[in-house]
């Protein structure tokens, strides 16, 4: 479920409501034709897995992130209140378990002072899954290596930033739902 009474003119409501074009969002700029960062088939890409995870959780999503004030693309809340920060992958090929170190470090902060879990989900193989990178309490739920890692999607234009420290999890710690 989508939340419609709040929705914020960013990302995704831009792209999904037509408020404005991917060529006009300054975080999916268009440069020598192909997208900086999330076209708007992402955010609808990523709108699915958050739709399905919001059913199966009995809550609804907000989105954040798109380079406002959270790195992070989601919130799942229940009457209003927050229950989980959630960040949204969606693989076409190879599963990458990993976030950079700025998302990474948000969700951990995020999940530390509010004792509310982050999760990285996502969407692989037709399958949605999910680790849960931090529980909310004192200490990490998983075990994150640093590493030089990342890529660029197909269709999109390779940025200097591509590959970058990412913390990496491990399969082991995955949840399918």
């Amino acid at each position: 479920m989508i939340c419609t009474d709040t929705v914020e003119l960013n990302g995704l409501a831009r792209c999904l409501y037509g408020a404005t074009t991917a060529s006009n969002d300054p975080y999916c700029l268009l440069e020598g034709g192909k997208m900086l960062r999330e076209t708007a088939d992402d955010l609808a890409n990523e709108a699915e897995i958050l739709h399905y995870l919001a059913d199966w959780s009995k809550s609804n999503w907000h989105k954040l992130g798109n380079g406002g004030k959270y790195r992070i693309d989601s919130v799942l809340y229940r009457d209003g209140v927050p229950v989980a920060w959630v960040e949204v992958k969606d693989y076409k090929r190879k599963l990458f378990l990993g976030l950079n170190v700025p998302k990474y470090l948000e969700g951990f902060n995020l999940a530390q002072t509010t004792g509310l879990p982050f999760l990285l989900v996502f969407r692989h193989e037709g399958k949605i899954g999910y680790i849960k990178v931090h529980g909310g309490g004192a200490w990490s739920d998983c075990e994150a290596t640093l590493k030089m890692a990342g890529g660029t999607p197909a269709g999109r234009k390779a940025l200097k930033d591509d590959i970058e420290p990412c913390y990496m999890f491990n399969k082991k710690d995955v949840e399918w739902i």
